[in-house]
């Protein structure tokens, strides 16, 4: 520990970002992702086409849902919106749920790929893909890190305006340095957000001695008394054909919710009962909260009923955290500024680890194990992780439509691409893996929106035609993404041969020192 306060900032700042620097690159990026979510599981299955709500849409679904029989327990119709295009119904007999998709006007099923879809990056943001293994605890730990980090941060860059409007471009390490502090002032409100709401999110969980204390049950019984629920439908009830007309309730809606009443789910309970109910479930445009408003109506007769208690203010706390973190109520000039603060704040990380290495690289005379393990986590940590998303995207395209375990094969190709970068980057000299791996990604997602389309060249000509913009802009985004890592490429070629060329030059300088000092 360093002996002033600032010093000691310095060092917190320096080694909390190295630490868990990888990992919170990884969080930061694919919790990025996860904003346009619903955009990429669009483009991850063409086969649901655009996807939009009409007249007949609910009417058509109940329809198919009565035929089901009438040992059903429960209907679920799932509509498509704005950035969602899955038209899906449920329906469940005892424990075993079936599902199938429908489009167009008529309602015709098709059969998608299976796939996690843009849903697999917001759950890998905070499990790790290791649920069952601590994965949430991790993330928690590396929130805590983060906060550590931004708040040392804040002591250490004390200049901000100076700081905004420094950039220094005659070295690279100068470069990073100067886009490091001006990253992080301009992310700070985003990263707190961020960080303090994935903590209060979880706090039950990674603080749970106070319920424990108070409770038998610990965290899970706390969460049942400040959530509110529907009451237990009775069994029994007598038979009532539910009704299959949907503007009964259609119009009680719209008066109901004048402002935004456009509908995301239906859950139809015990459909054919006399005390069966039709739940319905609001967008979520108008509120912070995560939380759907709902209605609630009598299934056969359409008349409304006692709607959801109301919760505990702990939990519409908790519940308004949770949506800043997700963004779900964003509309798209927000979302994109959000993305952009993610872009900028997993760029802020990857700067910190780079700075941290070329910083000790240029006082140590020999290199130890140390920088040797940095190295090659900086490559497999931020290449690296570029290239198994990108892979991610290409197994959804080359893998068998029908095969077996489809969307966990997916996921697997994602974490094999990240372990084989990260065996190129400790067999390759530095300089090589950083460029091979950037140009590989760079070629990778200009190559990807040819691909498609030779697969299957209607998509893109539907896609015009029918001004499928979610579609067009997931393929101009590859094609962005391949240009800026191209320009990236390039960069660090003419900084690598700048570098050459200055070690050459102090070289000749030393020996020609040392000439004229043999001649005095």
């Amino acid at each position: 520990m360093k002996p002033d306060f600032r010093r000691t900032m310095i060092w917190l700042h320096t080694y909390t970002g190295l630490l868990l620097g990888w990992l919170l690159f990884a969080i930061f990026l694919t919790g990025t992702l996860s904003y346009f979510n619903d955009e990429i599981s669009q483009w991850m299955q063409p086969e649901l086409g655009v996807g939009q709500q009409h007249e007949n849409i609910i009417n058509t679904s109940l329809a198919r849902l009565k035929a089901q029989g009438t040992d059903v327990d429960k209907w679920w119709i799932d509509l498509p919106g704005q950035r969602n295009n899955q038209w899906r119904l449920q329906w469940q007999k005892g424990k075993e749920r079936q599902s199938l998709y429908l489009e167009g006007e008529s309602g015709e099923q098709v059969t998608p790929r299976a796939t996690q879809g843009g849903n697999f990056f917001r759950t890998f943001h905070y499990t790790l893909e290791l649920r069952n293994y601590g994965g949430r605890y991790i993330a928690g730990i590396a929130a805590m890190f983060m906060l550590l980090a931004l708040f040392s941060g804040i002591f250490t860059h004390r200049r901000f305006f100076r700081d905004f409007f420094t950039l220094r471009k005659k070295t690279l390490l100068k470069t990073l340095t100067d886009f490091h502090a001006l990253a992080g002032i301009v992310t700070i409100p985003f990263c707190l957000v961020i960080c303090a709401s994935a903590l209060i999110i979880y706090i039950g969980l990674y603080m749970p001695w106070s319920a424990q204390h108070y409770l038998d049950g610990g965290t899970r019984e706390l969460n049942q008394k400040v959530t509110t629920y529907l009451p237990e439908l009775e069994p029994g009830s007598a038979y009532r054909e539910p009704l299959t007309d949907f503007s009964v309730i259609a119009g009680q809606v719209a008066k109901l919710w004048r402002e935004n009443p456009n509908i995301n789910r239906i859950t139809v309970e015990q459909p054919f009962a006399a005390n069966g109910r039709i739940i319905v479930e609001r967008t979520r445009k108008l509120s912070l909260s995560n939380k759907s408003e709902v209605l609630v109506f009598s299934s056969h007769s359409g008349q409304q009923l006692a709607g959801m208690p109301p919760e505990r203010m702990a939990r519409k706390i908790r519940r308004i955290f949770y949506g800043l973190h997700e963004g779900h109520f964003a509309q798209p000039g927000l979302r994109w500024l959000f993305f952009i603060s993610g872009l900028l704040s997993s760029a802020l990380i990857a700067s910190g680890l780079v700075i941290w290495l070329y910083k000790r690289l240029e006082k140590t005379k020999q290199r130890h194990a140390g920088h040797f393990i940095v190295e090659r986590l900086n490559i497999a940590g931020i290449a690296g992780l570029v290239l198994a998303i990108i892979g991610y995207f290409y197994a959804n395209r080359l893998l068998p439509v029908d095969i077996d375990e489809r969307a966990r094969l997916e996921i697997v190709a994602f974490l094999f691409i990240w372990l084989i970068s990260l065996q190129h980057s400790v067999f390759r000299p530095v300089n090589k893996a950083w460029l091979e791996q950037l140009s590989l990604a760079s070629l990778a997602c200009l190559l990807l929106p040819v691909i498609d389309v030779s697969q299957d060249p209607s998509r893109l000509t539907q896609a015009i035609e029918q001004h499928n913009l979610i579609y067009l802009g997931f393929e101009l985004a590859l094609l962005v993404t391949g240009l800026l890592l191209y320009k990236t490429v390039k960069a660090l070629l003419v900084k690598q041969k700048q570098g050459k060329e200055g070690k050459k030059i102090v070289a000749i300088k030393r020996i020609n020192t040392g000439r004229i000092a043999d001649v005095v």
